[in-house]
């Protein structure tokens, strides 16, 4: 059985909402370990957004019997330090396994859940209840914070059948190389057509004797950019130095950012009405 699920975490409370995909039913638990391991009992397959880098760790760490003041320090150890939530020892130690997914994965980078709220038109509101509050919920706050937590899960659902025909392409791939659905789902794009392809890790050490192509129409591309791209071949560089590097320049009014993996940019709030049948001038 397949449940939307989403947490949230306070000083001295922690809130898990899951909702069956088929019934509609939501199950509400609040600062209750047992009753959290006997919903898992029922080996529930897991779809969240973001949950892999977040939520899965809370989880864990209230499968472990954590009181709600360690489930907030792998909260702060996540969100506030910026750690990997499996090197938390809470974590790290956890003998429970699950199966999920994340409809975070192949989504555009930085691409948050209020903002697809926003696109689908859903009330954005967050709520007032201050996640820094160093007291215990009072009734009223944690009926606010589940409120809103079951609408984060509603936000989610929506996403899920926005991208289902996406999920079964994914599927049918994965059956046709013998994946199993539950590994395949957990599988980025990239993961799953490595996987697919039966990729093998290899070892190369070549990425600095790039050559650029004879065709390469030179005359188009200011010094500057090709002076960014020969510092590859100065080996008193890193490749930290190297690679994790960018430049950025103006093409006529545009402001651009060019760097390994290629070059964007967008003049802000630009807009054209088209008098003819030109639909995008390049």
């Amino acid at each position: 059985m397949t449940y939307i699920f989403d947490c949230e975490v306070f000083a001295f409370d922690w809130l898990f909402v899951f909702k069956n995909l088929e019934s509609k039913e939501y199950t509400i638990i609040h600062n209750d370990n047992d009753a959290v391991k006997s919903f898992m009992e029922n080996d529930p397959l897991l779809a969240g957004f973001n949950n892999k880098h977040y939520d899965q760790f809370i989880l864990k760490a209230v499968l472990s019997d954590a009181t709600p003041e360690q489930v907030k320090e792998v909260n702060d150890y996540v969100i506030v330090h910026g750690e990997v939530g499996w090197q938390h020892p809470l974590v790290r130690d956890c003998k429970y396994y699950f199966e999920q997914f994340d409809l975070f994965d192949d989504c555009q980078a930085g691409l948050s859940l209020k903002a697809i709220e926003a696109h689908l038109g859903m009330d954005i509101r967050e709520s007032e209840v201050d996640f820094n509050i160093d007291r215990s919920l009072t009734e009223q706050e944690l009926e606010e914070t589940i409120f809103y937590c079951k609408h984060d899960v509603d936000a989610t659902e929506r996403l899920y059948y926005l991208r289902k025909n996406y999920i079964e392409n994914k599927l049918m791939l994965a059956r046709i190389k013998g994946i199993p659905d539950n590994r395949a789902l957990y599988m980025t794009n990239a993961k799953l057509t490595a996987a697919y392809l039966d990729a093998q890790p290899k070892e190369h050490d070549d990425e600095r004797e790039y050559v650029y192509p004879d065709n390469l129409l030179r005359e188009y591309i200011p010094q500057k950019v090709f002076d960014f791209f020969n510092r590859i071949y100065d080996h008193s560089l890193s490749d930290d130095e190297v690679f994790k590097s960018k430049l950025n320049f103006n093409i006529g009014d545009c402001e651009v950012t060019i760097a390994y993996g290629g070059i964007h940019g967008a003049i802000p709030c630009y807009r054209e009405r088209s008098e003819t049948k030109e639909v995008v001038r390049v």
